[in-house]
């Protein structure tokens, strides 16, 4: 049995721990999400069996976070193709991560540890005039993608987004290793965000070009034809997730 005290850390160091606890709340934050269709085979190579794609289409979400408990002003981008796992008898349906860049060290340790999302550092710029919205993301000084709509967009539900896939609900692979190189941990992760306040959602047509990078490879997933791209803003809470499966005990 694990002495109570040493259970009770929630990250190292223990004086001063990385990351918050559970729930984080997230306030004010914009998102323009790009929708976008590429190869299914190349969706294929980011993923492993339970993990099933269920089409062909890619979203790009640009964050702008201003407030987040624990980790201050955040800019983040997160890849996301659709897939379904099953466990148990249930289809769960959402969106697998397969990169993702964030301007912060808190949010990029507290991902990696707790949900397995395979961040690393980068930055996020979103800009909005009365003519252009783009979003610029950087790993560095490298220009990873770049999208660009006009300001002219229609009135619109994130309901409509999430048509494409269920994106709301985050699946990802988590692997650590143990200190002598051997598997620690290797499961396929699930979290859903609640408390969703949607503030404002708008939608058009847009333009994605992505670069290729070595260490942020979004051009693996190439884009065939940009569907179009959401501009939305919302308020959500982070919360603890579920395991669906477990490569270690099945």
């Amino acid at each position: 049995m694990v002495n109570s005290s040493i259970d009770g850390i929630w990250s190292t160091p223990k004086l001063a721990p990385m990351y918050p606890a559970f729930p984080i709340k997230y306030r004010d934050v914009t998102i323009l999400t790009t929708v976008y269709r590429t190869d299914p085979n190349a969706i294929e190579r980011h993923i492993d069996f339970p993990v099933q794609s269920t089409g062909d289409l890619v979203m790009i979400h640009n964050y702008y976070m201003p407030s987040v408990e624990g980790m201050g002003e955040v800019e983040e981008t997160n890849v996301m193709v659709g897939v379904k796992v099953q466990q148990d008898g249930s289809e769960h349906r959402g969106g697998f991560s397969t990169n993702l860049l964030i301007s912060s060290e808190i949010g990029l340790t507290q991902g990696r540890e707790i949900h397995g999302q395979p961040k690393k550092l980068g930055n996020t710029k979103i800009s909005i005039s009365d003519i252009h919205i783009e979003a610029s993301v950087y790993r560095g000084t490298k220009l990873i993608s770049h999208v660009t709509m006009n300001n002219q967009l229609q009135p619109a539900q994130v309901s409509e987004l999430e048509l494409y896939f269920p994106f709301r609900n985050n699946i990802n692979h988590k692997v650590i290793r143990n200190i002598d190189g051997t598997h620690g941990i290797n499961q396929i992760t699930s979290r859903t965000l609640a408390d969703v306040k949607i503030k404002d959602c708008k939608r058009g047509p847009s333009s994605l070009t992505i670069y290729e990078d070595k260490d942020a490879p979004f051009h693996l997933l190439p884009v065939l034809e940009t569907v179009e791209s959401f501009l939305w803003k919302a308020d959500f809470t982070l919360v603890p997730g579920i395991i669906l499966h477990d490569y270690l005990t099945n």
